[in-house]
């Protein structure tokens, strides 16, 4: 049973090393982004806009996205005494976009961030099923992720527990771990 136990503890570490890697690197950032250098490249255009196809918002996004090179999913939508206002949002890339009826035009206001910026906000992607595919790919593999890094913890556990020449050092690291870990969780929501 612990050779079993040993291979699923590290086949699971292998497989989720890479998102728990990115979800460390975005955690820095968020912790240091006052020190870091927060780019973002900001680019304006307007753009026609056929009649036919300008009777939603989520139809001229559709147009956009087939004829603009726009890309992202389609939030805050807004009726306005003219038209409509959205923002097209994906990881990295936010494109504002107020379509006029009168002009038959879409401006679109592009922010692109750079990489620090694009994990934090890969990190704090919430929800599982978006319109795009890869935003929804990247929250299953976030679950699946989050899954595996419980199952590599109660298997470690488990391991820890068995080996009994190791249970005082690791017994001392666990309660340091989950100290460490709670008094962080402690701490921030006090600052909050």
């Amino acid at each position: 049973m612990f050779q079993l136990m040993r291979n699923i503890h590290l086949g699971i570490a292998l497989t989720v090393i890479v998102m728990a890697m990115i979800f460390a690197a975005s955690s820095i950032f968020f912790i240091y982004k006052p020190w870091l250098p927060d780019r973002v490249a900001e680019t304006e255009r307007t753009v026609p806009v056929a009649a036919e196809v300008a009777g939603t918002p989520r139809e001229i996004a559709l147009e956009l996205i087939r004829n603009h090179g726009l890309q992202g999913e389609v939030l805050g939508i807004a009726e306005t005494d003219d038209g409509h206002t959205f923002r097209m949002f994906r990881p990295g890339t936010e494109h504002s976009v107020e379509y006029s009826r009168a002009t038959g035009e879409a401006k679109i206001k592009s922010k692109q961030w750079q990489l620090g910026q694009t994990l934090m906000q890969l990190h704090t992607t919430h929800g599982f099923w978006h319109e795009s595919r890869t935003a929804t790919l990247w929250s299953a593999f976030s679950l699946l992720t989050s899954l595996g890094l419980l199952l590599l913890g109660a298997s470690g556990i488990y391991l820890w527990f068995v080996n009994r020449t190791e249970r005082l050092v690791g017994g001392i690291l666990l309660t340091v771990g989950l100290s460490y870990g709670l008094i962080t969780l402690i701490l921030t929501r006090l600052d909050s």
